[in-house]
Parts: C-alpha cells; structure tokens; sequence
C-alpha cells in the first residue's frame, strides 16, 4: 500500500494573490478528487464522499482535512483501503 502512483495530473493552480497554502490545499482537493473518482467509480460519488464524515477517518470530512499534509496522507490511505477493501 506504500507504492506511489500517479494516477492523474492536476492543473496548476494561479499564482495571484493565493497563498502558498491555499495553493497547497487546492492541489491536494485536485488529487484528492481524481483519486476518489478512480476508487469510488465515478465524479459524483467522490464528491460526495469528500464532503461527509468518514468513519476510517474519526469521523472527520476528508475535505476538511486536506488543509494539512497528515490529513492528505491520511485521506489517501483511507482510499487505498477502500480500493482494496481493507478499511476495517
């Protein structure tokens, strides 16, 4: 489960006046989303799955969670568990 794919790319968010956080959290629900539509099926499903409380996840929103670097971490293992239905 520690193998490392891409599974899509996302686009580059703008410079402007975004701070480097916020550019961090943007391209995190990027990633985040592509691979919850891989996992899940579909785009709406994944949608809808980031914005509810995840039981694997301490019943915490993955959205809300993805503003850090552990919570991203955690939402992506979450989704391996998931794909491979390991999420007891």
């Amino acid at each position: 489960m520690n193998k490392t794919e891409i599974i899509a790319f996302c686009p580059i968010a703008p410079l402007g006046c975004w701070s480097f956080v916020h550019r961090c959290f943007v391209g995190r629900c990027q990633q985040a989303l592509a691979l919850a539509t891989h996992v899940l099926g579909s785009r709406t499903l994944a949608v809808l799955w980031l914005y509810k409380p995840a039981i694997g996840l301490a019943h915490q929103v993955p959205c809300s969670i993805l503003m850090t670097r552990s919570g991203y971490e955690q939402v992506n293992t979450l989704l391996g568990r998931i794909e491979h239905c390991v999420y007891i």
